[in-house]
């Protein structure tokens, strides 16, 4: 039995426990933490209500005892192949790349023809399509999280510092010598697009308004409006000067903001981009209904590991953001990273995460040797995967989104059609999955353009 005089002691310190404990921090968020601008300057709106400076990124989060920015944007979702070998059979088959990621390689290129990123220099500006700076309005930078080939040029430089040099001859708008970074580029008025870290960690970010600055070339404002941080007005593509209207509220006595950051990204974070492309390669995107790991409750990072949770050593380290992956056939960059994500044994023959167990004791072991375990554990698909996509065939159907780009021509199996017509229904009524018919039995009309074994679909 407890004494009379610890159980007065306990309700004396009760209160101060709980007031501490409702000070501290949930592990692995960040404390209160002061916003920067470009400069390092600490951006106060209580103290400085005309400051209207976007804040920075990288010198926020990258701020000393902070974050690692240089190496967490080495990572190939914020590189897109930058800078890396093209393999030989994927040079030989896209004689026009020069890089196995999005950014100088097969990308999601709108049609009728993929586009080519131009080289660094250029004898003539007929022979420049994609320049660096273009990557970005192309629709690239709508999911490109920042960094990479959206911040430093390919001889390593920032862009908008290069630009705003005198010494380096570049003017906004200009040839700028056929540079394939810096031809017609704006970068010394648009800034850069430094990594986004709030992108993939605050479940409440923005992506539309943040994409819309991206459209006004409102490059380094448009993490600051996508984090709700404040409002931002101008734009320059107007040729107006954008300025921050910080919202007061955020800031606390000290001028530090609160954030609800999540250590790991939400599944919702990671669809916002991965999607559309998923029907593509698996002819659905990831939804309880077609994924019986979403249903049981697990996140894509319990699969896509990273960082010093990483399940692979090739890719495990602290603040390592090179995320687990598979082996897609239509995808090259950083092959040498293929099948760093959890494999099915990992869980099901170790128990990971609680996973069941599989011991298939009544099997030969042959079968385990030989045959993948979706060859008996997914015996039939929704929907099917669009496994041939070409944009440099024409085809005139109708549902062109958005004006004036073309569409894309789409091969495979003679079912591809009902995949097709529910991808075009993603594209008109967004990126949930629809429960769909399997392929059995006779599909009924043709409401999609066709020719033999090609179909058109509006690009999304």
């Amino acid at each position: 039995m407890m004494s009379r005089s610890f159980l007065l002691a306990l309700i004396y310190i009760a209160p101060s426990l709980l007031i501490a404990q409702t000070q501290r921090q949930p592990f692995g968020v960040c404390p209160p933490f002061p916003l920067r601008d470009e400069a390092g300057n600490v951006i106060n709106p209580a103290a400085d209500p005309k400051v209207s400076l976007p804040y920075s990124p990288k010198k926020t989060c990258g701020a000393s005892g902070c974050h690692d920015y240089d190496k967490i944007t080495q990572g190939f979702h914020f590189q897109q192949g930058k800078g890396e070998k093209l393999p030989k059979e994927f040079a030989a088959r896209y004689q026009w790349t020069s890089s196995p990621g999005n950014y100088g390689g097969n990308w999601c290129s709108p049609a009728p023809l993929y586009r080519q990123l131009a080289a660094k220099k250029n004898a003539s500006a007929r022979t420049i399509d994609m320049t660096s700076f273009d990557f970005v309005t192309a629709t690239c930078g709508n999911c490109h999280p920042g960094g990479g080939p959206m911040e430093y040029d390919r001889n390593g430089k920032r862009y908008d510092h290069q630009m705003a040099d005198a010494t380096n001859g570049l003017t906004p708008g200009g040839d700028n010598g056929l540079d394939g970074d810096y031809f017609k580029a704006r970068w010394s008025e648009t800034g850069v697009i430094e990594a986004d870290c709030l992108l993939c960690h605050q479940p409440e970010y923005d992506y539309k308004k943040r994409n819309a600055q991206l459209a006004n070339l409102n490059f380094r404002w448009a993490a600051t409006e996508g984090a709700g941080f404040g409002i931002v007005t101008g734009k320059v593509s107007a040729n107006e000067k954008p300025k921050v209207e910080y919202n007061k509220a955020l800031f606390d006595e000290n001028g530090n903001v609160t954030l609800h950051i999540a250590p790991a990204p939400r599944n919702e974070t990671c669809l916002n981009c991965h999607a559309k492309p998923d029907w593509k390669k698996r002819g659905a995107s990831f939804s309880a209904h077609t994924d019986v790991h979403l249903a049981k409750g697990l996140k894509c990072v319990d699969c896509h590991t990273s960082g010093s949770k990483a399940s692979d050593s090739r890719i495990r380290g602290k603040e390592v953001h090179q995320f687990g992956k598979g082996d897609d056939p239509s995808g090259w960059v950083r092959n040498d990273l293929d099948n760093s994500v959890r494999s099915c044994e990992s869980c099901h023959a170790e128990g990971t995460m609680g996973a069941p167990i599989a011991k298939h004791s009544w099997l030969p072991p042959l079968h385990l040797a030989k045959i993948a375990c979706a060859t008996c554990h997914i015996p039939r698909r929704y929907t099917k995967a669009a496994l041939v996509q070409a944009s440099d065939v024409y085809n005139g159907a109708p549902r062109i989104a958005p004006p004036p780009k073309h569409i894309w021509t789409f091969y495979d199996q003679d079912e591809v059609l009902e995949s097709l017509r529910r991808a075009r229904s993603l594209h008109c009524a967004g990126q949930a999955d629809k429960r769909v018919l399997s392929f059995a039995g006779q599909l009924q009309g043709q409401d999609l353009p066709c020719r033999p074994r090609a179909f058109g679909l509006g690009r999304h």
